[in-house]
């Protein structure tokens, strides 16, 4: 709950029922642990990984590129699960104020 209970107090933000709030701004929250914490084993996976036949250092080079392209999966896999949740409990979209 901080991280909704930490934003309601910025005074531009109010909410109709703050329990609710609390509670799926947590469970939307929630969602990036989803996606981040097997986005953060993958990276590391195959560092300092050593071969068994030999004493060399096999290392496998993660390149720049790589590490880019996987944080943009990883990203827009957050962005179509918050989008996914926010139309399962029917919550509309709505872009500025009317």
């Amino acid at each position: 709950f901080m991280e909704t209970l930490t934003i309601s107090s910025f005074p531009y933000y109010s909410f109709e029922n703050v329990d609710m709030a609390y509670t799926v701004g947590s469970a939307f929250y929630g969602i990036y642990f989803i996606v981040s914490f097997p986005m953060f084993y993958h990276f590391d996976s195959d560092i300092d990984k050593h071969s068994s036949s030999t004493t060399e250092n096999n290392n496998i080079q993660v390149k720049l590129w790589d590490t880019i392209v996987n944080s943009c999966g990883a990203g827009m896999l957050v962005l179509c699960l918050l989008d996914f949740v926010r139309l399962w409990l029917n919550i509309p979209l709505v872009i500025g104020s009317s």
